[in-house]
């Protein structure tokens, strides 16, 4: 075992004592912001980079047996040619590249240890924001039993009319751009076609989405932000017509999201509603609450991916596709972007960062995620996104590493505070703890900067307390 794998695995390994014992496992954004880390960069990259990169163990095996043997079963020919033409890409230049870079004992100990600094210097922002804010773990611990213990703090007289406005007007909105986008069109070509897996591919890039940047910025935060709170608005005690209203937001939400043509934002709106539903009585979860969100995530993974790729013939085959495209291509994009910098990139040093380009006078660079993607690739047009370390390294190299994740972890403890220790359970701190969710999952798939704006974390504190008109309460056992 090299050095930069033994200091890897001590960085895992110190992550899961301070995800036991000092953030607790529990439905907080800090607490889930370093679970998914441990979930797709610890044991997975592992393997990804020991094994499936290299062709071979178990589960590279049984992918490349359902690949291999669905092309002898196809019978008209297409899945066949499809098939193969993956299979052929293995030794393609992107492959040979990715092979290399596996193979490159600096690539792989540089990507070993910025994995474990992330993880450590990760758990330290969250240690140092406690700190400095003066909260100790006592103080969270109190926060997580009265939120269980103590009931739903229930909207002010000024808060209602305000919220039924602010639905309304969302509600306005979103139609006026189901029209405008033809999403229902789009929606039905999409997911009632029999179109092959790289036909789907090209209509999300012909025709997903929409044209406008405020919409899709809106779809992102702040629309699901309302269906929120008005999802848990009517479950907590709401009117009637509440209801009708949180279902009208809800499905207009899923409507625009499926108009995405991707797989992940509707499945993923729809699991943060299952989270909300637990977090409502408790951010503590028991095992069998948490077998029932594995299952549901499963379940509607597995159903968007059968949508987007109609060529999978079962279920176990479509769990083989969910483990590679989960687990195995967010460390695959990790290992793109340390094989391309600074090897055959230099360190951008910010310059791809649109509002640091300009402040510094010049114009800003491609994004990274284009550059990586068509370096390797070959194919303009293509796309390598990874989570928000890889881009930081892409930028600032190893202070990137240390910097982005450090202040990923004090950002996202700071919201906690915020949202469970200073204020307390409500339909708008609610709201504001599942785009929390959101804008972690949006930081695991790209840059922290995207994570910030376009995942809505930096928008969940001033939201609340936009809606709340009020400063927060004292905090039990800490200071405001």
């Amino acid at each position: 075992m090299t050095n930069s794998l033994a200091f890897f695995f001590a960085s895992c390994l110190f992550a899961i004592l301070f995800f036991w014992f000092y953030v607790r496992p529990t439905l907080s954004l800090s607490s889930t912001a370093l679970g998914l880390l441990l979930v797709f960069h610890g044991p997975a990259y592992w393997y990804y980079t020991r094994f499936w990169v290299l062709r071979k163990g178990f589960f590279f095996n049984f992918y490349n047996e359902f690949n291999t043997t669905g092309a002898e079963k196809s019978i008209d020919g297409s899945k066949a040619s499809q098939i193969n033409e993956k299979l052929r890409a293995i030794s393609s230049n992107y492959y040979d590249q990715i092979l290399a870079a596996a193979e490159n004992l600096d690539t792989i100990q540089s990507l070993d240890i910025a994995l474990g600094l992330t993880l450590l210097v990760f758990c330290a922002g969250i240690w140092a924001t406690d700190k400095a804010l003066g909260y100790t773990r006592h103080a969270h611990d109190l926060a997580l039993r009265d939120w269980k213990t103590r009931s739903f703090l229930p909207l002010k007289p000024n808060q209602s009319p305000l919220l039924v406005v602010l639905g309304g007007v969302a509600v306005l909105f979103m139609v006026y751009f189901l029209i405008r986008d033809e999403q229902l069109t789009k929606v039905h070509t999409y997911f009632f076609t029999s179109a092959s897996e790289f036909d789907k591919i090209a209509m999300r890039r012909s025709m997903g989405g929409s044209q406008s940047y405020l919409f899709n910025l809106m779809l992102s935060t702040l629309l699901p932000f309302v269906a929120f709170v008005f999802w848990t608005w009517w479950r907590e005690g709401g009117e009637k017509s509440i209801g009708w209203l949180a279902a009208l937001v809800i499905l207009l939400v899923i409507t625009a999201k499926a108009a995405t043509l991707s797989k992940a934002p509707p499945a993923v709106f729809v699991l943060q509603l299952l989270v909300l539903e637990v977090a409502r009585n408790s951010l503590s979860f028991d095992k069998r609450q948490l077998a029932a969100l594995g299952l549901a995530s499963v379940l509607l993974f597995s159903a968007m991916t059968f949508v987007a790729n109609s060529d999978l013939s079962g279920i176990s085959e479509s769990l083989t596709f969910l483990f590679y495209r989960l687990l195995m291509i967010p460390n695959e994009s990790l290992l793109e972007y340390f094989a391309v910098f600074p090897s055959q990139f230099p360190h951008t040093m910010g310059l791809d960062i649109r509002w640091l380009a300009k402040l510094m006078g010049t114009e800003p660079m491609q994004s990274n995620f284009w550059r990586v993607a068509e370096l390797l690739r070959g194919a303009p047009g293509s796309t390598t996104t990874a989570m928000f370390m890889a881009d930081a390294w892409a930028a600032f190299s190893w202070a990137g590493v240390v910097g982005a994740s450090f202040l990923f972890g004090c950002l996202i403890r700071w919201i906690d505070i915020q949202l469970l220790v200073k204020r307390g359970r409500s339909c708008v701190t609610l709201a504001g703890l599942g785009l929390g969710h959101y804008g972690i999952f949006i930081a695991m798939s790209t840059a922290l900067q995207t994570s910030l704006l376009t995942g809505g974390l930096l928008l969940i504190v001033p939201t609340v307390a936009l809606l709340e008109r009020q400063w927060p309460r004292q905090a039990p056992g800490g200071s405001a």
